[in-house]
């Protein structure tokens, strides 16, 4: 029977099956954190109307046994068992808990026994990572996630009430005479949906009308071009309109010539060329040696911050300060706020020309993913190639990184909302604005375990390496500063990177660290960032274990404050007393950058 049942009768009644020939579970933050955010958004606070959100579908078999095989809809069952069961360890008592999971795999025993231990833990907090093995590390960290994206809740007692009795998951059962097989090769050969913001560029064209009909028509065909223009991020705008229009549209530094949709000039015909029979091309037109370089070479060559949708949220946001930026109610923003469709497209484009000049983009080019090659570049006047925005931006290029990475959901990103709004993009000052943002998102009475968010340890590493830069420094900063010396090939190299995993470099579950005090072994002089894999890896080393593998062959420079961390170890010692100086360390040095008034 197919039906809409909510997360308590889903968690508490049945047995769902994970089977074999699913792909493992590989929910990260992007996915955990939205799916969060949605559940709490959707409920008013402070108001007792009855609401219900629908999350989705879980695709079921039953089986004879009376089991429930899942064959769409794991990756959301795991991740609200994942939730129950941080809720269930909750430091309040939380109503409607449950205590045992109902969901099995047919394979993965690791996995399940993983699960199961941690919903009968008595020290839950403790043994997440004590119980962690191979194969387990994307459950511990997924943990970790929701635990982080549950803190930033204030009402967490009114989310769990709705979370459990008022968010819905649609179960559907298939035929038992179905053949899977086929069942699977038509959901995956299914075709797209029309996406929401196409919804929205219809809604807006329908809004440009004209007695004249033949005005309407050239209206409609700008309006169009623009918004397609524009809904290539990881494109120059510039790139993506016809040669003809260019001239008209922008200067030579590509800034945008004109000061309304009216003033705004697009070729009608683009570029439709005449068509030429190949003995004319043959004789009177010569063919470039480097025919297959022109201008293509730019094109999917970077990757923008954001997607089209977050990007038109944005814009709606700079004169609606009430707009939502989470792209789910992207067709809710734009149906309460109902913007001007001339207005809005030329600001479409008049920010989206900013946001191509002094937003970071990533460049693609080169095949190794790892390099991370970020920077915020222009084109250059022969619009062919780009160049540095700034001759010197390499701070404000790692600040707006490290925003960039410590929020991955690509949702809420008020950051680029405040640079945006900005009307000063002299370097120094543009830099001093994005500087304000971060120390502001910095919570520096936050830097315990479980609690320190990932941001504020993206964070020190960027106090690190602006520390790095700065030759003249405190006396109280010396001796971090010699350390930091030893590794200047690696600071010099620093680039961030996504990671989400906080790691103890004295290990929990370690027997080494039972000496460690726990304040000490969970605070700030312990910790620092890892990714995924890493942690996974090296869970249990030793200190000096760790310190061997990262240092050897080639230092690991990753993670700046764990380069530290590894220096400040005394007679390959890492203990309470090492601890308790690298964390007066770090504190000095946020005293440094970081007033009390922030």
């Amino acid at each position: 029977m197919n039906s809409a049942k909510n997360i308590k009768e889903i968690l508490a009644n049945d047995n769902y099956i994970i089977p074999r020939y699913q792909r493992n579970y590989a929910w990260g933050k992007a996915e955990i954190s939205q799916l969060i955010k949605d559940i709490d958004e959707f409920f008013p606070k402070g108001n007792s109307e009855k609401k219900s959100y629908y999350l989705g579908s879980l695709v079921c078999f039953k089986r004879e046994d009376g089991n429930f095989e899942l064959i769409d809809g794991q990756q959301r069952h795991t991740t609200i068992i994942l939730i129950n069961l941080v809720l269930k360890n909750w430091a309040k008592n939380i109503p409607n808990t449950v205590s045992v999971p109902n969901l099995k795999f047919d394979s993965r025993k690791k996995v399940q026994n993983y699960i199961e231990n941690l919903y009968k833990a008595d020290n839950f907090q403790t043994q997440i990572g004590e119980l962690n093995i191979s194969g387990t590390g994307s459950f511990k960290d997924a943990i970790e996630i929701i635990q982080e994206e549950l803190r930033s809740i204030k009402e967490i007692e009114g989310f769990a009430s709705n979370f459990y009795n008022n968010v819905y998951l649609f179960r559907v059962e298939v035929p038992e005479d179905t053949d899977l097989n086929h069942y699977f090769e038509i959901m995956n050969n299914r075709g797209e949906q029309l996406e929401k913001h196409e919804i929205v560029k219809a809604l807006l064209l329908g809004k440009i009308i004209d007695d004249n009909k033949q005005i309407e028509r050239i209206e409609q065909e700008k309006f169009a071009k623009i918004w397609d223009a524009c809904a290539d991020m990881n494109n120059y705008v510039f790139l993506n309109i016809d040669k003809q229009s260019r001239v008209k549209l922008f200067t030579n530094e590509s800034e945008l010539i004109g000061k309304n949709f009216e003033e705004i000039c697009i070729n009608e015909n683009g570029d439709k060329s005449e068509e030429l029979s190949l003995l004319k091309i043959i004789t009177e037109y010569n063919i470039p040696t480097d025919f297959p370089k022109e201008e293509k070479f730019i094109k999917d060559k970077y990757k923008s911050v954001i997607d089209f949708p977050n990007y038109l949220l944005q814009v709606l946001k700079i004169k609606n300060d009430k707009v939502s930026l989470d792209d789910k109610k992207l067709l809710e923003q734009f149906s309460d706020f109902k913007p001007d469709p001339k207005e809005f497209i030329f600001d479409l484009l008049k920010y989206r020309s900013l946001f191509d000049k002094f937003i970071i983009k990533q460049d693609l080019a080169d095949a190794d993913e790892s390099k991370q090659n970020w920077g915020i570049r222009k084109l250059n006047t022969d619009f062919e190639t780009t160049i540095k925005t700034f001759e010197t931006d390499e701070e404000l290029t790692k600040l707006q990184v490290m925003l960039y990475y410590s929020d991955s959901t690509n949702t809420y990103n008020n950051w680029l909302q405040e640079i945006l709004k900005n009307t000063d993009f002299e370097v120094c000052k543009y830099t001093e604005k994005v500087w304000d943002i971060v120390k502001i998102k910095f919570n520096r009475f936050n830097l315990s375990y479980p609690t320190v968010s990932i941001f504020n340890l993206y964070f020190i590493d960027f106090l690190l390496w602006k520390l790095y830069k700065t030759e003249e420094v405190n006396e109280n900063l010396k001796s971090l500063k010699s350390k930091i010396d030893k590794f200047k090939n690696e600071f010099n190299n620093f680039k961030f990177k996504q990671l989400n995993s906080k790691e103890h470099l004295a290990a929990q579950s370690n027997p080494s660290s039972a000496s460690i005090p726990l304040d000490e072994l969970n605070g700030i002089g312990n910790l620092c960032l890892i990714s995924a894999s890493q942690n996974s890896a090296g869970n249990k080393e030793n200190p000096s274990d760790k310190k061997k593998r990262f240092i050897h062959p080639k230092p690991d420079n990753s993670s700046l404050k764990r380069l530290i961390m590894f220096e400040s170890y005394e007679n390959d010692k890492w203990e309470t007393e090492q601890i308790n100086k690298h964390k007066t360390e770090i504190d000095i040095l946020i005293d440094n950058y970081v007033t009390d008034e922030n």
